[in-house]
């Protein structure tokens, strides 16, 4: 069966049923979801900034600062990285010449800091208690999501978009 057949089934009975997971989504829906994706990662900018702020001028801050607060303000980061690209690329419509939303270092760098993040929780929770079973499963998650993205990284047969 083709691609674009237009059945999303091999029976024929259910040749009008598509798939929503196949349709692209509609332009205004995207701009709509780049905005408010931008609009976060502005306010994860300003958190971040305010943040670094405090800690630059507030010495009773610094001394309070523990590898819970490094690994939030990592995560912070994270998010705040994959909002501003998202965002711009969905808002402003200006998908990459693969058509995907990230380009393959953003994955790189994603799957990177997944897996930075997910080391330094288990650095921190082993080296001073006995971890649960829900720091096992967050570990994990993390350092699964990371290998996954670095595969999407380096995974090849993307191709570029044909401009009609």
């Amino acid at each position: 069966m083709a691609r674009n057949s237009g059945q999303c089934c091999g029976r024929p009975g259910d040749a009008a049923v598509t798939s929503p997971y196949l349709q692209p989504v509609g332009t205004v829906w995207g701009r709509i979801a780049g905005i408010v994706l931008l609009a976060s990662g502005a306010g994860l900018t300003a958190v971040l900034g305010y943040a670094l702020f405090n800690l630059a001028v507030d010495e009773a801050i610094r001394r309070s600062v523990t590898s819970s607060t490094l690994i939030y303000a990592l995560i912070l980061l994270a998010l705040c990285g994959i909002c501003w690209q998202a965002g711009f690329r969905l808002a402003f419509n200006r998908p990459n010449p693969t058509g995907t939303l990230f380009s393959r270092p953003a994955w790189f760098a994603i799957g990177s800091g997944l897996i930075v993040v997910a080391g330094l929780m288990a650095f921190a929770i082993f080296s001073v208690r006995r971890p649960t079973g829900i720091d096992y499963w967050v570990i994990v998650t993390l350092g699964a999501l990371g290998v996954w993205c670095i595969i999407l990284a380096f995974r090849r047969g993307a191709t570029p978009i044909e401009s009609h």
